[in-house]
C-alpha cells in the first residue's frame, strides 16, 4: 500500500518539485518521513511531514493522492487530541479510497477503525460500533483481532451477549493462531475476562486472568500497561468472588497506591454524575473508570472498565471523568505509568449543585462585560486544565489591542480557574480590581472582583476566609449602598467556617439582608439569609424563632440553601486507629471521597463512598471515620436532616491520616 501511494505522489508531482532544489525533501522523503513517524507514534511529526506534501499543487491535484493524505493525516491528528480534524479528513478520504476497491481496502479497514476510535473517546458508542463493524469486513485470520477487541470494548456494557462473542472470537483466534506471541495472547484474554465480569460472571472471569496472568510471566516487580491492565481486573474479579486478600495483593503490583502524592489529592476539580433522571444513575450504581493524565492537567483516553449498570451508567461515568483538572506540576509529578494509566471507583452524587454565595455578583459582572462588548466565552463550562490555555491566549491577545475590557474578563477567568498557581491568580485579580476602577465599573462588579481578589489572598486562613477584610469592604459606601454588594458581603461575614463559629453580629447582619426592599423575597441572597437566621436561633434554643425564619425561606425541610450555604466541621473524630490493618501491611496509601446526610445536631447520616483510589481498599474504612465527623449545628422542622449529600475527602497515608 505505501509503495502504492508513493507511486501516485511522485507520479503527480516529480516535476513541480525539482529534485535538484538544494535543501528542499522530495515528495519521497517526505513520505517516509511522514510514514515513519506515523509507524512510530511521533504524529507531531508526521503532520508537519504530510502538511509538507499538501504544499506540492500538482500531486494535490491527483484525488487518490490527496484522500490517501487526508486519511492518514487524520489518524495522527486524532492522536493529537485534535479529534475534530481528524475526523473530518479521514471522512473527506475515506470515500476515494473506497471507490479505488480492493487495492485500497487495508488502509479503507485501518480508517474505519480509526474513526471507531474517535468515536469511543467522544462516548459515542453507537457510531463506533458502527464504524468497527465496517472495519472487520473483509479482515481474515489474526487481523479480525483489532476489530473483534474494539468491538468488545463498546459493546461490553450492553448486556445482550455480543462483547462476550467477539472477545470470544478473538481469543479463539490469537490462542490458535502460533504466530501470536504469549503475551499478545494475554492482552486478549484479558479483553475476555472484562466481558465475563461485566456479564456477571466474576468466576469464569477470575479462571480467565489467572491464565493470562501467567503468559504475561506471573506477579513479577516488572510492570508495563498490558500487565497493569491484567492485574487490575484481577483484583476486580478477586473482589468480586469475595477474595479480598487475593484482590489487595494484585493491586498492590499494579503499584496503584504505592507512590508519593497521590493524584486524587491534589486535584482541581473531581465532579461526580448526579443520581436521577438526567443521568439514570442510582445511589448504587457503581463504576470502575481508567484514565490517561496529560502533562498539562487534562484528562485523556478515558475508558469505563467496569459498569454493571449499563451502558448509560458506564458512559455517564466516563464523561464526567473527562471533565476533571489538575494544575500542570501537579499532574507532571504523578510518575509516567500512572499518567498513561490510572483507575477511580466512582459512584453518583445525591445532591443538588449549590452555587457560591458570590453567584449573583458574578452574573452581574457578566452582564456588565457583555455590555462593554466582552462575549462569554464558554471557558466555565470547559475543564479548568483544557480552559487554561485558551484564557491565556485570550489575556494576551486583549492585552496587544489594549482592550481593557477585554483583559478584565480573561484575568477574571485565570484569576478563577483552579488549575492556575496561587501567585498567578494574586496577581491576576489584583490586576482585575485596578481594571474594574479604570472603568468605571458599576460597585456590583468592583465589588464582586474585591471580594475574588480577597479570597485568593486568604487561601491559608483558618476556614478559608478572612472576615476583616469583608468588613473593611462593607464599609466602603459604594458596597455598603449597593444591593447585591451589600448583601453578599453580610452572608460571607456571618457564615460560620471551618471549625470557626458565627460572628456576635451574624443575626444583626442577616436581619439587614432580608429586610432589603431592592431584593424580591426570594432571591437566593435572602433566602441563605432567613435559613441561616433559623440556623443561629436553634443554636440559642429559640426554636419558635427558628420555625419562623425557616418559613421565610420555602425550602423543603431536606434542601440546602439555593447558594452555597451548608454546615461546616466542627471535628474529624479520632482518626488514629482507623488505617485498615491489611492495606497498611501491604504498604497501600490512599483517597476517598464520602458523601452523607448531615442532621440538624451536625452528626452524619448513612455515609457512603462515592469516589476511591484505589478501588475498594479503603472504602469500609473511609465510611466508618465518616460517622465520626460532626458538623455545625442546623435547623430544620421535620425530619432532622439539615443538608443531603455533604461530602468529606479522606486521605490515607502510612504516616498520618487526615480529612
Amino acid at each position: 500500500m505505501a509503495s502504492l501511494i508513493l507511486a501516485l505522489l511522485l507520479a503527480g508531482g516529480q516535476q513541480a518539485v525539482p529534485q535538484a532544489v538544494q535543501g528542499a525533501p522530495t515528495l519521497q522523503q517526505l513520505f517516509d518521513q511522514a510514514t515513519k513517524a506515523g509507524a512510530g507514534g511521533q504524529c507531531a511529526a508526521a503532520v508537519k511531514a504530510f502538511e509538507a506534501i499538501e504544499q506540492n499543487a500538482k500531486a494535490m491535484a491527483n484525488p487518490t493522492v490527496r484522500a490517501a493524505v487526508d486519511v492518514r493525516k487524520g489518524y495522527c491528528l486524532a492522536q493529537l487530541e485534535r479529534a475534530e480534524e481528524g475526523e473530518a479528513a479521514i471522512r473527506r478520504g475515506l470515500p476515494v479510497l473506497t471507490a479505488k476497491g480492493a487495492g485500497f481496502a487495508e488502509e479503507v479497514r485501518q480508517a474505519h477503525l480509526a474513526l471507531g476510535k474517535i468515536a469511543t473517546l467522544a462516548f459515542d458508542y453507537t457510531t463506533a460500533v458502527a464504524e468497527y463493524r465496517l472495519g472487520l469486513e473483509g479482515a481474515t485470520g489474526s487481523d479480525r483481532i483489532r476489530p473483534l477487541m474494539a468491538l468488545s470494548q463498546v459493546t461490553m456494557f450492553d448486556q445482550d451477549g455480543e462483547a462476550l462473542r467477539y472477545a470470544g472470537e478473538a481469543r479463539s483466534i490469537a490462542l490458535a493462531d502460533p504466530g501470536v506471541e504469549q503475551k499478545a495472547k494475554a492482552v486478549v484474554q484479558t479483553q475476555y475476562a472484562r466481558a465475563l465480569l461485566n456479564a456477571g460472571r466474576a468466576p469464569e472471569a477470575y479462571t480467565e486472568l489467572k491464565d493470562s496472568l501467567r503468559k504475561q510471566g506471573g506477579l513479577t516487580m516488572k510492570v508495563g500497561i498490558a500487565d497493569v491492565t491484567t492485574r487490575s481486573d484481577l483484583a476486580i474479579a478477586a473482589w468480586l468472588n469475595d477474595d479480598k486478600d487475593e484482590a489487595y495483593k494484585y493491586l498492590a503490583y499494579t503499584g496503584a497506591g504505592h507512590f508519593e502524592k497521590s493524584p486524587f489529592e491534589s486535584a482541581r476539580d473531581m465532579s461526580l454524575p448526579p443520581c436521577g433522571e438526567t443521568t439514570g444513575l442510582k445511589p448504587d450504581d457503581i463504576a470502575i473508570i481508567q484514565f490517561s493524565l496529560a502533562e498539562d492537567g487534562h484528562v485523556e483516553g478515558v475508558l469505563p472498565i467496569y459498569a454493571p449498570g449499563g451502558r448509560n451508567a458506564a458512559i455517564a461515568f466516563a464523561r464526567e471523568v473527562s471533565g476533571w483538572s489538575w494544575k500542570p506540576e501537579d499532574a507532571a509529578g504523578v510518575p509516567a505509568l500512572f499518567r498513561y494509566t490510572t483507575r477511580v471507583e466512582l459512584r453518583c452524587t445525591t445532591g443538588a449543585e449549590r452555587p457560591a454565595l458570590t453567584l449573583p455578583l458574578a452574573a452581574a459582572t457578566a452582564e456588565w462585560l457583555e455590555s462593554k462588548g466582552v462575549a462569554d466565552a464558554g471557558w466555565s463550562a470547559m475543564p479548568d486544565a483544557r480552559a487554561a490555555p485558551l484564557e491565556r491566549t485570550a489575556l494576551a491577545a486583549a492585552r496587544a489591542r489594549n482592550d481593557s475590557a477585554a483583559v478584565l474578563a480573561a484575568a477574571i477567568a485565570l484569576g478563577n480557574n483552579r488549575v492556575v498557581g496561587d501567585t498567578e491568580r494574586k496577581t491576576l485579580l489584583a490586576e482585575a480590581v485596578k481594571l474594574g476602577d479604570a472603568l468605571a465599573a458599576p460597585a456590583s462588579v468592583r465589588a464582586y472582583l474585591a471580594i475574588e481578589k480577597a479570597g485568593a489572598a486568604d487561601r491559608g486562613v483558618l476556614g478559608g476566609r478572612n472576615t476583616g477584610t469583608l468588613r473593611a469592604l462593607l464599609a466602603r459606601p459604594e458596597f455598603g449602598g449597593d444591593p447585591l454588594a451589600s448583601a453578599t458581603l453580610r452572608l460571607l461575614i456571618s457564615m460560620p467556617a471551618y471549625r470557626a463559629p458565627s460572628p456576635s453580629d451574624a443575626d444583626g447582619l442577616l436581619a439587614t439582608v432580608v429586610a432589603m426592599p431592592e431584593l424580591p423575597e426570594r432571591h437566593p441572597l435572602k433566602v441563605a439569609a432567613w435559613l441561616q437566621r433559623a440556623n443561629l436561633a436553634a443554636s440559642k434554643g429559640d426554636l419558635t424563632a427558628a420555625q419562623r425564619a425557616f418559613e421565610q425561606t420555602g425550602l423543603t425541610s431536606r434542601q440546602c440553601a439555593l447558594l452555597g450555604l451548608k454546615p461546616a466541621v466542627r471535628s474529624t473524630g479520632d482518626l488514629s486507629n482507623a488505617f485498615p490493618q491489611s492495606a497498611q501491611r501491604l504498604g497501600f496509601e490512599g483517597w476517598v471521597r464520602t458523601e452523607f446526610d448531615v442532621a440538624t445536631d451536625g452528626k452524619t447520616i448513612a455515609p457512603r463512598v462515592v469516589s476511591a483510589y484505589p478501588a475498594f481498599v479503603f472504602d469500609s474504612a473511609a465510611a466508618t471515620m465518616a460517622k465520626a465527623f460532626r458538623y455545625t449545628s442546623s435547623y430544620r422542622p421535620e425530619d432532622g436532616v439539615a443538608c443531603t449529600a455533604q461530602d468529606a475527602p479522606i486521605s490515607f497515608h502510612q504516616a498520618r491520616m487526615g480529612q
